[in-house]
């Protein structure tokens, strides 16, 4: 039986104003008139029945999931007492899963990103999946990128393992951490370096192994914490157990130690959507290179992001600018400084003020 796994626990600080902790990227409505959770979920419901559709998230987004996703069994929504990386996430759903159905492969996606070519995916999807069900493999996907991307980690590919008529699959050199400018224009050259797109399929055996024999802690304390899963003491079992592991993700913690991981280049217009400057490439352009969510009026001004739903926006004169209102506040900041928008947060704390995170 194929499952999909979603991690849907991100803060989405990068998307402040809109984001805040109770309300994260994957609940905001970014590309279209859908959360993006639920798009994720839509995407591979044609695959996936959504009872074998696990979900992975926090106690601060849990009524909001449970409200999005109502198709969901209540069963098959996880919540994480505190955010511990990916590696305790998929830790989690495998062994959950496997206490169900020892034999099933996991497809595990996370809940914010956006695939253009969905139809394509599917197909590619389908093909990683028997790929794996033929072998002991971890397979991961990488985006065959377009630009030297300074935000994203990097999979170097190794030899060819397999092709089908359209596409190959290789076994992966290294995983490498999101590198300068500079080394990513040679990666993007070299062709052979792709984006890591964070998503995964493999067998429950075989990824609940290698959990084992390279974060053998982590097995150890999930395995602890199963016999309470779906009962009423689910959630003390998670938090003895939450409190004593380590923070990994999935890619420093197996990924890159394993020595059986498989990735397939894929080119459907993904896109992580990460910061406000990402939208960019997702919402419509004017004639001066402005994109806008909400009524704008641009006066020599050129290559801006504006989101304002309710109020008009007038720019005049202005060049690579991100405006972003909300009723409780407003960001303005240059277009190549969106990933810092993150470091607000401390200052907000710092400050007191709490009911804007």
């Amino acid at each position: 039986m194929i499952y999909g796994v979603i991690m849907a626990g991100g803060s989405g600080t990068r998307f402040w104003p809109e984001s805040r902790h109770g309300r994260p990227k994957q609940l905001l409505k970014i590309v279209d008139d859908r959360t993006m959770i639920r798009a994720t979920v839509d995407r591979i419901r044609w695959k996936i029945p959504t009872d074998r559709i696990l979900v992975i998230t926090t106690p601060q987004q849990e009524a909001d999931i449970r409200a999005e996703l109502e198709e969901v069994p209540n069963e098959m929504i996880l919540v994480e007492p505190m955010g511990r990386n990916t590696a305790a996430c998929i830790a989690l759903a495998a062994f959950k899963l496997q206490k169900r159905d020892p034999d099933a492969i996991m497809v595990v996606l996370p809940a914010d990103h956006l695939i253009g070519r969905e139809q394509e995916f599917l197909e590619i999807l389908e093909w990683g999946i028997e790929i794996v069900s033929q072998g002991a493999y971890l397979l991961t996907f990488g985006i065959v990128p377009t630009r030297p991307e300074t935000g994203y980690g990097y999979i170097q590919l190794g030899v060819p393992h397999a092709n089908s008529t359209s596409r190959a699959a290789y076994r992966v050199d290294r995983f490498v951490e999101k590198p300068d400018l500079v080394t990513a224009q040679t990666y993007l050259q070299s062709g052979s370096y792709l984006w890591n797109s964070g998503m995964f399929v493999w067998k429950v055996s075989d990824i609940t192994r290698a959990f084992d024999r390279h974060l053998p802690y982590l097995s150890t304390a999930m395995r602890e914490a199963l016999p309470q899963l779906n009962t009423r003491r689910e959630s003390e079992a998670l938090m003895r157990v939450y409190e004593r592991i380590e923070s990994i993700s999935i890619d420093n913690g197996i990924m890159e130690r394993a020595d059986n991981v498989l990735v397939i280049p894929i080119d459907v217009d993904w896109n992580d959507v990460g910061c406000w400057s990402s939208v960019e490439n997702v919402w419509d352009r004017d004639e001066s290179g402005n994109v806008s969510r909400g009524e704008l009026i641009a006066l020599e001004s050129t290559g801006c992001i504006v989101s304002s739903p309710h109020k008009l926006i007038t720019l005049i004169g202005l060049e690579d600018v991100i405006v972003v209102d909300t009723p409780d506040a407003l960001l303005v900041c240059k277009k190549d400084r969106a990933q810092d928008v993150k470091h607000v947060q401390k200052i907000l704390k710092e400050r007191g003020y709490h009911h804007l995170l």
